[in-house]
């Protein structure tokens, strides 16, 4: 599930949580990785523990500035790996969360586990777009409005998840939104 209950179109922001449904398929299952750029994560917890995490991308530093090579070649490679540092398919990810030790016995016992994670996104480059016109009036007067679209894999860029294309699935998607404005998406609609 995805819930965004916060959208600021002067800021460009959003505020949010999401909540993924892991089955482990491995015994003593210690770390979860995840995908997510662009956002900030206030807090994560574990079937209900909090979970301690930490978050690395290292696409947005390829090129160290100690670095004294400055060719494509070098930049490609570089990009290469920092791409690959975090390819789901192969079990990695910006997002790493500890699994507390009270939940490893459930691991071995292939339990399911419930990731909770609170984040926020501002002014993103990518993956959510606002559209705010620069007219008088209110924010649903102007016509103002954020919008996403399936573009490779840019699902990772407003919220955290598993950007995997050999690993799809279903989201929950919840908006709250001023009574002026509309939340529109595909699939079955709750008012």
């Amino acid at each position: 599930m995805v819930c965004i209950n916060n959208i600021n179109f002067q800021r460009k922001s959003v505020i949010g949580f999401v909540e993924l449904t892991i089955f482990p398929t491995v015994v003593n299952l210690n770390r979860i990785k995840l995908n997510s750029k662009q956002c900030r994560i206030y807090r994560v917890r574990v079937n209900e523990l909090e979970a301690p995490f930490i978050y690395n991308d290292p696409t947005l530093e390829v090129c160290h500035h100690e670095s004294k090579q400055r060719n494509l070649n070098y930049f490609s490679s570089a990009y290469t790996a920092a791409v690959s540092a975090v390819d789901p398919d192969a079990g990695h990810g910006e997002l790493v969360i500890k699994v507390p030790s009270e939940l490893w016995k459930q691991g071995d016992e292939l339990k399911v586990l419930k990731v909770y994670i609170e984040f926020s996104l501002d002014q993103p480059k990518g993956g959510l777009h606002f559209v705010v016109p620069d007219v008088e009036g209110s924010m649903a007067e102007r016509g103002a409005h954020v919008f996403s679209f399936g573009y490779q894999n840019s699902t990772r860029f407003w919220f955290p998840c598993v950007d995997s294309y050999s690993e799809l699935c279903t989201w929950k998607l919840e908006f709250t939104v001023d009574a002026s404005m509309v939340a529109v998406s595909c699939g079955d609609h709750l008012h």
